[in-house]
């Protein structure tokens, strides 16, 4: 970048990468959306408003941060907003979290192939492991070169299937909402309202987040990556209004199932159902990579020896785990209870902004510019 003029290039591959990175098994296959935002019928408006602030504030933090410090680890960014100690712990915490939403990815490409092409769901979760693991052990750069291409392709065709359910069945959509209420039909819910459900995903986005965005925060130019996180955001929480009232209106034959944006793109078309589900697993692997990273790097240094060496062994380990468990149970548990922890987080993010903001104030004092 030159002139202090903002490259659009740069800006749509933020964006590109920051949509790659949260539209993971939960977003492509319809999962997290019929839990977080179906789930509270025309509440998920508000539940989809609470998550872009969060995220918004969270991101803006993250990357503002990564920028003035010019973090080595992107992970350092905890300790920067919640001291040594307490850092540290949320250090941990979202190390494990992300690696917890790794084996949630490998479950998700399971569940999609078993469903739509009737395959064993070993062979998408082996397949992903190797595909993943790979493309980590090539580093960051290369990855969110990779990845950044994938995010919009996958929304845009989320959107494109929501809006012609949504279409078809807009009529049905009270009759839905009233199954719902009513208990007529149930589905797995993230929490006893709409709020703290937008708390709860929010919470969880931003704690994969944050290590991505710290460290991309502190090898870029920071008016570009925050114009591209926002961009990413708000597209990725209007697709999941959007696909959410389609399944709504559809909420008869969604429900129960382990994939339920296969189901409407299978009533719209066969053909599209399949292509499709390519784009699930597409959208599975562009998260899959950055949560494996994030923790790789957590504990190697990315390029050595040890950090391929790691980056294999956890992807490994995480296979075996995720044949244990059944998908929708895993996102239900995994996605809600880190998704608080990451509510959490941002407490102390506006606990240190309001500490350095009054440190400025006091005369004397020279405290860096730092969020």
């Amino acid at each position: 970048m030159n002139d202090g003029k903002i490259v659009v290039g740069k800006v749509v591959t933020f964006a590109g990468a920051t949509l790659a990175f949260l539209i993971g098994s939960g977003f492509a296959s319809g999962q997290e959306i019929l839990q977080y935002f179906t789930a509270y019928q025309y509440e998920s408006i508000l539940v989809a408003l609470t998550a872009i602030a969060i995220l918004g504030f969270a991101n803006y933090c993250f990357v503002l941060a990564g920028n003035k410090e010019k973090f080595t680890k992107g992970s350092e960014v905890f300790q920067f907003y919640c001291g040594p100690y307490i850092g540290l712990a949320f250090d941990y915490f979202a190390a494990i979290f992300c690696y917890m939403s790794f084996v949630v990815m490998l479950g998700g490409i399971g569940a999609t192939v078993a469903q739509q092409f009737g395959l064993p769901s070993a062979v998408g979760a082996v397949g992903m492991t190797i595909l993943a693991g790979g493309t980590v052990v090539l580093g960051l750069n290369a990855m969110v070169s990779i990845i950044s291409k994938i995010g919009p392709l996958i929304v845009g065709l989320s959107l494109l299937i929501g809006f012609v359910s949504l279409a078809s069945g807009w009529d049905q959509i009270p009759e839905g909402a009233e199954l719902l209420k009513t208990g007529q039909v149930e589905v797995m819910k993230a929490s006893t309202n709409w709020f703290l459900a937008g708390c709860s995903y929010g919470g969880f986005c931003m704690m994969w987040l944050a290590s991505f965005m710290a460290k991309l925060g502190s090898e870029n130019r920071q008016l570009e990556l925050q114009m591209g996180q926002i961009i990413g955001v708000v597209g990725l929480l209007l697709a999941c209004v959007v696909v959410g009232f389609a399944q709504l209106g559809n909420i008869g034959v969604v429900a129960g199932t382990q994939v339920p944006n296969l189901i409407l793109a299978q009533q719209l078309s066969p053909t599209l159902a399949h292509g499709f589900a390519v784009l699930i697993i597409l959208a599975i692997y562009s998260t899959a990579c950055p949560l494996l990273w994030t923790v790789s790097a957590r504990f190697a240094t990315e390029g050595q020896k040890n950090f391929k060496i790691l980056t294999v062994v956890l992807a490994v380990a995480a296979l075996f785990v995720a044949f244990k468990v059944p998908f929708n149970t895993m996102v239900n548990y995994i996605y809600v209870i880190n998704g608080y922890g990451g509510a959490l987080l941002i407490f102390f993010m506006i606990v240190k902004l309001i500490r350095l903001k009054m440190a400025r104030t006091e005369p004397g004092l020279n405290v860096p510019d730092a969020a």
